[in-house]
């Protein structure tokens, strides 16, 4: 019974994940129809070729089936016969199928499309093998079924393979971008930056399509949409970035259908120059924005090694020396200081080896990171000293931070009794108009006497003790 109730939920489980993707397949089609031309019924671009594209290399495999589906029924509700629609949902499926397998070998793929390598295997998998594939298929299966589209073969081939590659540039990095990848994080000078290219994008398009304006104009204006993709690139995420070159196509691709303005009031049919034109556009300003993101990486990464201690991660010595100059004159008074010194480090060293007292530094700084607060300045100065600054912080507070901190090595030390921590600490707490300087010689001084008040036996852990008597 259960075995039979296992085989129904697997079932209901494939069953309802085709039907969305066919569901979501169909409604890309329909999508597609904003952009038919009063001569051909057929659109411009076909937006399930990305959409099955993207779906297949978010989910996996798994998606093959509901693109299969999807394909037939639209096929079948275009009017198509049913044997020639089995042969292009065959097709369809395999041109997202053999691109995302190719795609799945490259271990170093980025979803973000933050690299070179990542950008071109897209541009030359996904735009060109893909739509080869659906075209040449679409093209075979004409040819078998003796078909007659009332054209040229290779034409119509052309045709398809030029709307199914504009269909997979315009809608897969979009879908791969925005879910395949953590949402960006909420940033209201960058949501209103973006906003703000956004709408110059839209506005120089608006206006080439409606506007009242000669050729030769429209043409002059037209190359001002690229200084404002590469704003995109330049000062937008990779989101931001496959946003406004989405809706910004889309807009334009629209005008096309539609033969608003004068730049698109011939002949609508897409070419390979405008697919080339798009396609250097789309790479170019990826790359920019994949090199501009690479360089603040690596230049976040020098920060951060310049800024923070190799072994344990915490601030180090310069960057406290900097703060503790920067809150000198601020106003984030009271400031409290935090002196701490590991008791018998040169112990653990001698009688265990250093790789243990790094490790005791590394446990020290990850109680410390669980205790203090985000804004607190957690630093190792070097060898067994550390020093926590807390800034708007007064004695109350402080204190109640420090039995937080006393809890957790108490509750470290009880879950690791073979290597104890103890500390000595020394705290004093600064108001405003008094020199950080002076409290934190009195925070060195009280953690020196904590320490000279420690009585020998107390300050040595148990597995000194046992050493010492098994010598």
């Amino acid at each position: 019974m259960n075995r039979d109730n296992k085989i129904f939920k697997l079932v209901s489980l494939f069953t309802g994940r085709v039907a969305l993707i066919a569901f979501v397949y169909f409604l890309a089609s329909l999508f597609g129809f904003l952009f038919t031309t009063g001569q051909n019924p057929l659109p411009l671009i076909w937006p399930q070729a990305g959409v099955a594209l993207g779906v297949t290399l978010l989910i996996g495999f798994d998606a093959l089936p509901g693109i299969m589906v999807g394909s037939f029924l639209v096929a079948i509700a275009t009017g198509v016969p049913i044997n020639f629609s089995f042969i292009l949902a065959v097709g369809n499926t395999l041109a997202a199928f053999l691109p995302a397998y190719f795609i799945f070998t490259k271990n170093d793929f980025s979803y973000t499309l933050e690299d070179m390598g990542s950008i071109f295997i897209f541009f030359l998998l996904g735009v060109l093998l893909s739509s080869v594939i659906s075209a040449t298929f679409s093209i075979l299966g004409m040819s078998f079924l003796r078909i007659n589209m009332g054209g040229e073969l290779s034409l119509i081939w052309e045709t398809r393979w030029l709307r199914d590659a504009f269909g997979v540039l315009l809608f897969t990095p979009l879908i791969i971008v925005w879910f395949g990848n953590p949402p960006p994080k909420k940033n209201n000078k960058i949501l209103i930056e973006g906003l703000s290219i956004f709408l110059a994008a839209l506005s120089l398009v608006l206006f080439l399509l409606f506007g009242n304006i000669n050729r030769g104009l429209a043409g002059s204006l037209l190359i001002f949409i690229i200084p404002i993709v590469f704003w995109a690139a330049i000062r937008l995420k990779i989101h931001g970035l496959v946003a406004i070159n989405f809706f910004t196509s889309v807009v334009v691709f629209w005008g096309i259908a539609n033969k608003k303005g004068v730049l698109f009031s011939g002949e609508v049919i897409p070419n390979l120059s405008l697919l080339f034109s798009l396609s250097t556009m789309w790479v170019t300003s990826l790359l920019l924005c994949s090199s501009i993101t690479n360089y603040q990486k690596a230049q976040k990464s020098l920060s951060d090694l310049s800024n923070h201690d190799a072994l344990t991660n915490l601030y180090n010595r310069l960057f406290f020396e900097t703060e503790l100059k920067r809150l000198e004159n601020g106003r984030q008074y009271p400031i409290t200081i935090i002196m701490a010194d590991v008791d018998k480090l040169k112990d653990v060293n001698d009688y265990l080896g250093h790789h243990i007292g790094d490790q005791v530094l590394k446990n020290v700084a990850d109680i410390f990171t669980l205790v203090f607060r985000q804004e607190d300045i957690v630093s190792r100065m070097g060898g067994d000293e550390f020093i926590v600054v807390l800034p708007n912080t007064g004695d109350q507070e402080a204190k109640i931070i420090i039995d937080r901190m006393n809890r957790q090595f108490d509750t470290f030390n009880a879950e690791h009794p073979e290597l104890p921590i103890h500390i000595s600490m020394g705290v004093s707490t600064a108001r405003k108009g008094e020199s950080l300087q002076d409290h934190l010689k009195i925070a060195d001084n009280l953690m020196y006497e904590e320490k000279e008040k420690k009585k020998e036996e107390e300050r040595i852990p148990f597995y000194f003790q046992t050493k010492k008597n098994n010598q």
